[in-house]
């Protein structure tokens, strides 16, 4: 059994019980395909936080005074 956590945080598992090794080495690599997009998207996020800056109550008003 395989506890992972998928892109959007939530935890799932994996069973081994009855499955053959094709089908084995086929989810261990979606579940690196997985993992890589999940990294992805938080890189991507913390970009995206990084190029908006901080957030205030009402940013639009702060952009319009600039």
């Amino acid at each position: 059994m395989l506890e992972q956590i998928d892109h959007r945080g939530k935890r799932f598992t994996i069973k081994d019980d009855d499955i053959g090794d094709e089908q084995r080495i086929e989810r261990r690599r979606r579940e690196d395909t997985l993992e890589r997009q999940a990294q992805r998207e938080l890189r991507e996020l913390e970009r995206a936080k990084t190029v908006a800056g901080p957030a205030g109550a009402n940013p639009d008003v702060e952009v319009l005074n600039r």
